[in-house]
């Protein structure tokens, strides 16, 4: 596209997103009016205009099906895919990407399948890899990685083995003090505790660990403790030889007793 195009299209899905983001009437007459084939064209266009584009595309996408059909129909899948490949080095357009994912798989096994089919798990842990001190990043790939397992133990088989929870523990010690980014990674905890327990005895240690610091920095977070408490929850559940109890019990005396409270609560139970 020339330079005046790229603009053109910058600017008109900057007013995509925004008319969609008004309610969920709007977000669908937008797409009836030709949105996401607009956002879509945006994605082949200069970085300024992938940028409005995905983010365009990340609203029309949330919380309405018909859109992600739309979207998943039109090749959307692979067209965010290469955006993500196309500007490796751009935290934005990872994250814009990861979100866009995220909005068409949180609710449909189908779309989970075509993303990991076409590559998308590999693209979010290249998301990842490439920019580890960037929270937004680390939270925007946990947050993807979740949604394209959630609710589905065929794909939840093929994460466990994939790397990407080494990658979200990875990511959890580095920005301890992130709480968001500690929620995203302990709600993907949660969803592949039973992979985790029978299949790979270290990362689910390096996961009871990563839950309890998790739990006593941010006592005060609710989202946090919530997903703290599923995870641990989890990990009992399937859990047959007691070493989740016994993990516990060994770090009990070095929490604060807010997280030591809930800890041995769950244990118990």
């Amino acid at each position: 596209a020339s330079p005046s195009d790229a603009a053109f299209q910058e600017v008109g899905c900057r007013l995509i997103r925004n008319a969609a983001a008004c309610n969920p009437k709007c977000q669908a007459k937008v797409a009836q009016l030709g949105g996401i084939r607009a956002a879509l064209r945006a994605l082949s266009s200069d970085l300024a205009a992938v940028d409005s584009g995905l983010r365009a595309l990340r609203e029309l996408a949330a919380y309405n099906a018909s859109n992600q059909e739309e979207i998943v129909s039109r090749s959307g899948i692979q067209i965010v895919l290469r955006a993500m490949e196309r500007h490796p080095e751009s935290q934005s357009i990872q994250i814009l990407a990861c979100g866009v994912l995220r909005n068409l798989t949180a609710t449909s096994a189908e779309h989970q399948d075509a993303v990991l089919s076409r590559g998308g798990v590999q693209a979010v842990m290249t998301a990842m890899e490439g920019h580890p001190d960037s929270a937004e990043v680390q939270q925007a790939g946990c947050w993807a990685m979740f949604c394209l397992c959630v609710h589905n133990p065929e794909i939840h088989a093929v994460l466990a083995g994939s790397g990407v929870v080494k990658l979200a523990l990875v990511a959890m010690e580095r920005h301890r003090s992130e709480a968001k980014l500690q929620e995203a990674g302990l709600w993907l905890i949660k969803e592949l505790a039973k992979e985790l327990v029978v299949t790979s005895t270290p990362l689910a240690m390096g996961s009871m660990q990563a839950l309890l610091k998790a739990m006593d920095k941010h006592t005060f977070v609710s989202a946090v403790q919530t997903a703290a408490d599923g995870a641990l929850r989890a990990l009992t559940t399937h859990d047959r030889t007691g070493w989740v109890k016994t993990a516990c019990l060994g770090r009990v005396g070095r929490l604060g007793r807010s997280a030591t409270r809930t800890a041995l609560a769950v244990i118990s139970e």
